[in-house]
């Protein structure tokens, strides 16, 4: 297989053109039926044969990510400098989204994104119809956040893959990320619910109150209780949403919408709080270092 009959000039023309592209197996054996003629390849190349040539003769690198709970997951990419971005699209599975921390920073709501979520919904099931009792929030948000353990490491980056309750991908848009990439994303008002309900996934409470106010101006609240009262969660989540607009310093009016509810019972900014302050206008307890 003499180098020379190979249209070399093309391919690395194809890989460099775009070199923050990340490639799964699939996609290099799909390349390569699709290439074959124009690039000239063998008809004795096999798809195994023409990897390990874009290994071993060009610049394709592979890319390891490595999980604590799950089996490493292999990629290539040209000269292995694809960002992690680049790398979390790839992963995305079809339909998934980004998410939480991702949405901030997408949003302006955050400065960087450390972490990496994809969203990835359930499919429907039934409404709990249990009845909500003073109980049984207490020994639910007693307990810490339960996280996603499917994640891979990649670089200085964590990739997480969420399992979210199932919505029909509501408020998720196309919009374009800092780094350049169109993302599918949810919405700033459905990141800042989404945020409320896993504030984990955000980077803590202190995180989700600074989205808030960056948020202040650029949100129809209207809109973003709207989507909480679409979602139907069990817990009333308003309470914290009213706590948050209230800290971040938005109008009164906006306000008063979020108190549409009443305050039945006494809720948590977040799961497993420590010893926390209670705000008794939202019936909220929130970590103490908030006051």
């Amino acid at each position: 297989m003499p180098k020379s009959k190979i249209h070399t000039d093309l391919l690395i023309q194809f890989f460099s053109a775009n070199p923050d592209q990340v490639f799964a197996l699939s996609d290099l054996e799909r390349l390569f039926i699709e290439k074959r003629q124009e690039w000239n390849l063998p008809p004795s190349m096999t798809s195994y044969t023409f990897l390990d040539m874009l290994r071993t003769r060009f610049s394709l690198s592979e890319l390891r990510l490595r999980s604590h709970h799950y089996s490493s997951l292999i990629l290539y990419a040209w000269e292995g400098k694809a960002s992690p971005i680049s790398v979390a699209i790839r992963i995305k599975k079809d339909g998934a989204f980004f998410s939480h921390g991702s949405a901030m920073w997408v949003h302006g709501l955050t400065e960087g994104h450390k972490d990496i979520f994809i969203n990835k919904e359930q499919s429907p099931k039934p409404k709990n119809s249990s009845q909500l009792s003073q109980e049984g929030i207490d020994r639910a948000f007693g307990n810490h956040q339960r996280y996603s353990k499917l994640a891979y490491k990649y670089q200085d980056t964590r990739i997480v893959l969420l399992n979210g309750k199932y919505t029909g991908r509501l408020e998720v848009q196309q919009a374009q990320a800092p780094s350049g990439h169109l993302l599918d994303v949810t919405s700033i008002e459905r990141t800042l619910v989404d945020i409320t309900v896993r504030p984990g996934y955000s980077g803590g409470v202190p995180a989700a109150l600074k989205a808030f106010r960056l948020a202040r101006g650029r949100v129809s609240v209207i809109k973003l209780l709207g989507i909480l009262k679409k979602l139907d969660y069990t817990y009333p989540y308003h309470q914290s949403i009213g706590f948050y607009l209230e800290r971040a310093g938005y109008i009164e009016a906006d306000q008063i919408l979020a108190k549409g509810d009443g305050a039945k019972f006494d809720f948590y900014l977040s799961h497993g709080l420590d010893n926390p302050a209670f705000d008794p206008n939202w019936r909220v307890f929130f970590p103490k270092r908030l006051k």
